[in-house]
């Protein structure tokens, strides 16, 4: 983990065939001691694209699974904010419900790109009116976008409202030209501001 003082989060590698929880949770401790700032968010353990699957994974690791010292494998740490990953499978009413039910901060949107883009804005919105029903606005949801896929598909997520995105495959593969795409579409949108926009461009996650 290379220290930088731009914004980040931590994801968990669950999509790899070689996830090792010790390695995550030393990644989680080098981000709060070696990084000059905390990840916005890490992100808990998820089985790509199977919504069923990520909960009773996470279900299990909060309430089953133990540790040598005898506590919850997957403890409910308030030193970061936590993000619980959506995919498809289970209705959104229940997804959310159960996101809530964990005490999640925030969800980031995975699955196909196909399902993203068919149920990003019902997410977005879904978010937003939980802060609206929560004791106060500050308990919304927040909500990411796994990769975009494109620079279309970056595009769409701001206009959608999303509060963050992936950029890592923008800056590996060096695809400027979808930050180009982005930069002429908040031009054309009129750069948001704290008071007025979905998100501040600079606030967005690499």
């Amino acid at each position: 983990m290379t220290p930088h003082d731009v914004p980040f989060f931590v994801d968990n590698g669950a999509f790899t065939d070689s996830f090792e929880w010790e390695s995550w949770f030393d990644a989680l401790e080098k981000a709060k001691v070696e990084m000059p700032r905390l990840p916005d968010f890490i992100v808990w353990p998820d089985v790509h694209g199977d919504a069923e699957a990520t909960f009773e994974l996470c279900d299990r690791l909060f309430n089953v699974e133990l540790n040598r010292e005898g506590r919850a494998l997957l403890a409910r740490r308030r030193d970061f904010d936590r993000f619980i990953a959506l995919h498809p499978g289970l209705p959104l009413d229940e997804q959310f419900d159960r996101a809530l039910s964990l005490g999640a901060d925030g969800v980031f949107v995975g699955g196909p790109s196909r399902w993203q883009r068919s149920r990003g804005a019902e997410i977005v919105r879904r978010a937003k009116d939980v802060g609206c029903r929560g004791v106060k606005e500050t308990s919304r949801l927040r909500v990411h976008l796994g990769n975009p896929g494109s620079a279309e598909g970056l595009v769409w997520a701001y206009r959608v409202g999303f509060d963050s995105v992936d950029t890592t495959s923008i800056f590996q593969n060096q695809s400027w030209g979808w930050l180009e795409a982005l930069e002429a579409a908040t031009d054309e949108t009129h750069t948001p501001t704290p008071d007025t926009a979905q998100a501040e461009l600079g606030a967005w996650s690499t």
